[in-house]
């Protein structure tokens, strides 16, 4: 087909299935934002995309992908719901406008098992503007979404269970824009203290895989993990947007700004809640590691570079070394430090002497990297706080 290609990213998922147990009921009634003779199109759920809809004819129809507002990092995330009267062919068509196709499709019919689109039936133009889903639909609800779809709910549920029974509190530290709770998770009374955060961004589910992973590794029932929870604060932060989330939005929360670029400024009751719950655990504590867990097209730690004053700055080699050893491909490594841009590791040494870093896992990262990454951040912490 002239002028389309199979996207090519999308292979390394061909195979994986995902299992991401109740983000979304496929039950309740939705208002279509358009509508074929067997097929309506929907995005009133949580983490729907912000769609405009235009029916080309009974086969095909084209999304339009627009961001929340601009100047904005290209995220553009998608997020829809078809219900199809009788089973039916139906080509979709994502128009990205000025920026690039990024997330590959998947989808559900259950709201729980998603699985990737084929390759063969994801058609890319030439400019990577517009993507076209070639779509063989049942009867019944089907979602698609940029990545398998991780509401705010589910995220806070999962970390309720990990921490359950260890002595964790649930504190409330504010409340966003749109009013919905923002929610910490506070275990230990040790001397030191660990910072953990994802999610600042909506699509970057990855990001939040990894940070699973470690969280399940400190809560392991072993004596590693047992003495370290026994010897440290651990403040653990799961859904800092959930607005952003909620309303399918690319980067923003609902006040217009990218959280990740509001941590010098503090002007969003999201980062003034994180930022004044983190100073008041972190009085009289050495906090000696501070992990923000993200998503974007490659596998890489941000660090600030290995001369920064901090007393836990050799952590970083120590982290590197552990990568290195256990992955056969491991994430590349990029050090700064550029407080001015507003972003949280940045603020972690500026304001708490810790060697903050941004751990980004691939857009397309499968289970297994995601939870090899989260797992050795968590074992290297671990042993790194034993021996020092």
């Amino acid at each position: 087909m002239a002028g389309l290609l199979a996207h090519s990213r999308v292979l390394a998922l061909t195979c994986v299935v995902w299992a991401a147990p109740h983000l979304v009921a496929p039950s309740h009634a939705q208002t279509p934002i358009c509508a074929t003779a067997t097929a309506s199109i929907s995005v009133d759920f949580p983490t729907g995309g912000r769609h405009g809809c235009r029916i080309e004819d009974e086969r095909n129809i084209t999304l339009t992908v627009p961001p929340e507002g601009r100047p904005i990092n290209s995220s553009p995330w998608y997020a829809f719901r078809i219900d199809a009267s009788a089973r039916t062919r139906l080509n979709v068509t994502l128009d990205y406008d000025y920026t690039e196709h990024r997330y590959p499709p998947h989808f559900t019919r259950d709201g729980v098992t998603w699985r990737p689109i084929a390759p063969s039936d994801v058609l890319i133009d030439d400019a990577n503007h517009r993507a076209t889903l070639r779509l063989h639909l049942a009867p019944g609800t089907t979602f698609i979404a940029g990545q398998p779809i991780l509401t705010t709910g589910a995220m806070h549920d999962w970390v309720r269970t990990q921490v359950a029974g260890e002595g964790f509190e649930t504190i409330e530290y504010g409340r966003s824009i749109d009013g919905a709770p923002l929610v910490a998770y506070a275990g230990g009374d040790g001397p030191e203290l660990v910072v953990a955060i994802t999610r600042q961004h909506p699509p970057e589910t990855t990001g939040a895989a990894a940070f699973r992973a470690f969280v399940a590794r400190i809560m392991s029932d072993n004596e590693q993990a047992r003495a370290f929870r026994a010897s440290h604060r651990i403040l653990l932060f799961p859904a800092p947007n959930p607005d952003g989330v909620a309303r399918g939005h690319w980067r923003w929360n609902n006040g217009g700004l990218d959280l990740n670029r509001d941590w010098q400024r503090l002007t969003q009751p999201e980062t003034q809640g994180m930022t004044s719950l983190i100073l008041r655990e972190a009085e009289n504590r050495a906090t000696v590691a501070f992990l923000d867990f993200h998503s974007t097209g490659r596998n890489v730690i941000y660090a600030p570079p290995l001369d920064s004053p901090s007393p836990t700055i050799s952590f970083l080699p120590f982290l590197r070394q552990q990568l290195d050893a256990g992955m056969r491909t491991p994430p590349a490594w990029s050090y700064n430090h550029t407080p001015e841009t507003g972003n949280s590791k940045g603020w972690a040494l500026e304001t708490l002497a810790a060697p903050g870093i941004t751990v980004e896992l691939d857009d397309i990262a499968n289970a297994e990297t995601t939870q090899r990454v989260g797992e050795i951040v968590a074992d290297a912490l671990m042993q790194y706080q034993a021996a020092n």
